[in-house]
């Protein structure tokens, strides 16, 4: 059984600004928490997620404001979805991850497998295929 987009992500308030975002059809031990934190001026995103089902698109929060999408390193399931966003921000030692992702480089191809699902995210994801796009 798949996951459908709308249920995809889990956004919870945690107070001053802060808001913990996740992808709960994940199992925990591999599942990335994407913190959301508003700033005076702009809002700060630390990690995307997976990449499988749009955090612009379903998470409004992620939109309202300029943002400065940063990754806390460049493991498949925190840049996911680095793309989305015009502002993005890692280690200078990870950069050249974040702008050429791979399978490999990206560890997609050790982890990425039915098994870290509790729900398959929906169509077309396929584990075999899944790549993390480039955010140059």
């Amino acid at each position: 059984m798949r996951a459908k987009p709308e249920d995809w992500w889990r956004v919870r308030s945690m107070g001053d600004g802060v808001t913990h975002i996740d992808e709960p059809h994940i199992r925990e031990f591999y599942r990335c928490n994407v913190w959301h934190v508003r700033g005076r001026d702009t809002d700060m995103l630390v990690d995307s997620g997976m990449g499988v089902v749009s955090l612009r698109d379903r998470v409004p929060l992620v939109t309202e404001r300029p943002l400065q999408a940063v990754a806390s390193h460049t493991h498949f399931d925190h840049i996911g979805l680095h793309h989305e966003f015009p502002c993005r921000l890692c280690h200078g030692a990870e950069a050249h991850l974040l702008r050429a992702p791979t399978r490999t480089n990206t560890f997609a191809d050790k982890y990425v497998t039915e098994g870290i699902f509790t729900q398959l995210p929906p169509e077309p994801f396929a584990c075999e295929t899944y790549a993390v796009q480039a955010a140059p």
